[in-house]
């Protein structure tokens, strides 16, 4: 048999599938994990604090905007304390 010859339009195959995993797997995370498994009284999460400093307008999560900028000015007074 001979060799085959792979173009480099085959081998862009490979980066779109493996940008594809990531994207799906990115927003099962945002949807998923945040909006079903964390509560109300649970920690703010890092995606939602993120998301709050970059003023994107849209929730990452379950907790509202007031709820995320007092854990924000919570820990920045904690951090100013030390």
């Amino acid at each position: 048999m001979p060799k085959q010859e792979f173009s480099y339009q085959d081998m862009l195959g490979v980066v779109a599938v493996w940008c594809c995993f990531f994207m799906i797997i990115g927003f099962i995370t945002v949807t998923c994990v945040n909006f079903y498994c964390i509560h109300h009284n649970d920690d703010v999460t890092v995606l939602e604090k993120w998301g709050r400093r970059k003023r994107l307008g849209i929730r990452l999560g379950v907790h509202n905007r007031d709820t995320i900028d007092e854990q924000i000015a919570l820990q920045k007074f904690k951090v100013d304390k030390i």
